[in-house]
């Protein structure tokens, strides 16, 4: 393991834009703000007994029913966000109102049709893995023929939400009358189906593209365009919020002469590059302290400490951890999984409660080695990076919050600054007057400062160390 970790940073960020040198924090993102588009991917599938899949839907149905009730409500000030945590609700989160009916009466109407018992013989009987692409396929098949039950039992609720539901009917009526046929086809097409689901849902974008490029939704419209077409999409995605908590990344790297890194990480060459020490660790790795939440007392009070968080090494692969979803439903308490995913009609438990709950120490250690393997998986394009990682995850705090997502360390574990070539001299002047104000209160002679140059001789980046500068009491200046 490596004795130093190296962090690449904007002047902007790291002086008069966020002053993380001055703070000694270090940000951890979302990763929405990282840029691959694929971190965190999960390989999520579906598979599982009749019982997990009947309430898969009963899930689906209540979602959309409480979606339906918050756009009735908020009407244009309706955006998705609003919809976010209605997946992790089960009927019990229902109130005890009209909707709570309005939710039965749904349910019984989807697994009383024709079509309910084809589609839970198909999904459960075969125990095969259905992925993102085919249960959004399954979910669009249905989905009009639920939306329709579910807004005209608003209406039998005196709340007028659409002005007709004929045509929605209709359509409905047609598609679901083809699903038992659709079922067989995908059978018989085996692996080519998967195919046939990527096209179809492709197909489906499109069309929904086309159609409001000629057809401009107006603004109070479009939360119903969200849920006559978004939602089943929506909901896949929102699944996965019920896997595992949520986590943010501060990324490193052990070289700090990549030129590409600079460019793409140290704002074209004009930022710094922060070199961290390694504190061994008893796993044969190192770590770095951070200041965060340890602790939750009465009152609301949270107590801080300083924890050592493990530099993970990245596994560049093109092989995602596969995460089967009615297994790994680690965010839900254990009474909404007893008597909602894992409850059948009768109170029998699902074949899957019976393998979790009948060794859960085991269980434990599978569920977070996958959330290990998904935080430290990125494509093999990225291995010029050669990334290590320091991992924010918490239930002691709302991690939405930017402030809460900036960790302290402490300043003695920062060993030195790297500049870029192209790092102005007043960013280093104003870098240079913050280390030593620092190095003077915690009587430090140590601190090291480095430039990024080109070398003719290797035809690279290489750092040459500013060895002449020295923090002496109180003074940065240029010795001999």
């Amino acid at each position: 393991m490596p004795d130093h970790f190296y962090r690449f940073r904007p002047t902007s960020a790291l002086l008069d834009g966020y002053h993380e040198l001055e703070n000694q924090e270090i940000y951890f993102p979302t990763l929405n703000e990282l840029n691959d588009p694929l971190e965190g991917f999960k390989d999520v599938v579906w598979r599982g007994d009749r019982i997990v899949w009947r309430n898969l839907f009963r899930h689906y149905l209540l979602c959309l029913t409480r979606t339906v009730s918050l756009v009735a409500f908020l009407g244009k000030e309706f955006t998705p966000k609003n919809a976010g945590n209605l997946v992790y609700e089960t009927d019990i989160d229902l109130p005890v109102a009209p909707i709570r009916e309005i939710y039965g009466r749904a349910c019984n109407a989807f697994f009383n049709h024709e079509a309910a018992d084809p589609l839970l013989n198909n999904l459960s009987e075969t125990r095969k893995a259905v992925r993102r692409d085919e249960l959004t396929y399954y979910l669009r098949l249905i989905h009009f023929s639920i939306l329709t039950t579910v807004v005209e039992f608003f209406e039998d609720n005196g709340l007028k939400l659409m002005k007709s539901t004929s045509g929605m009917a209709e359509l409905s009526a047609e598609v679901m009358a083809t699903v038992p046929e659709i079922l067989r086809l995908h059978s018989l097409a085996d692996d080519d189906a998967k195919v046939l689901f990527f096209i179809t849902e492709n197909i489906t974008q499109q069309l929904a593209l086309i159609h409001e490029l000629n057809n401009p939704v107006p603004e109070d419209r479009r939360s119903w365009l969200f849920i006559a077409h978004d939602f089943p999409t929506y909901y896949v995605t929102a699944l996965e919020r019920l896997l595992y908590p949520e986590w943010h990344a501060a990324c490193f790297v052990t070289d700090p002469t990549n030129a590409a890194m600079w460019g793409h990480y140290g704002d074209g060459h004009q930022g710094m590059c922060l070199k961290f020490r390694g504190k061994p660790n008893n796993t044969g790795g190192a770590g770095l302290d951070l200041y965060k939440a340890t602790s939750w007392g009465g009152n609301n009070h949270v107590g801080y400490s300083y924890v050592a968080h493990p530099f993970e090494p990245i596994r560049y692969t093109s092989e995602f951890p596969e995460i089967d979803f009615f297994e790994s439903l680690g965010r839900l308490p254990k009474p909404k999984l007893k008597n909602f995913w894992y409850a059948g009609q009768n109170g029998e438990l699902s074949d899957v409660a019976t393998t979790l709950f009948s060794d859960e120490a085991k269980w434990r250690e599978e569920y977070w080695r996958k959330f290990f393997s998904i935080y430290r998986t990125k494509l093999p394009q990225w291995s010029y990076e050669n990334e290590h990682r320091i991992i924010l995850s918490s239930s002691l705090e709302n991690l939405e919050s930017k402030e809460v997502r900036k960790l302290k360390y402490r300043f003695e574990d920062l060993a030195g600054i790297v500049f870029g070539l192209k790092t102005s001299t007043e960013s280093k002047i104003a870098a240079m007057r913050i280390i030593e104000r620092k190095c003077v209160e915690s009587r430090r002679t140590d601190f090291e400062f480095w430039q990024a140059h080109y070398s003719h001789r290797t035809r690279q980046i290489e750092l040459a160390r500013l060895g002449l500068i020295k923090i002496d009491p109180g003074v940065v200046a240029a010795t001999t």
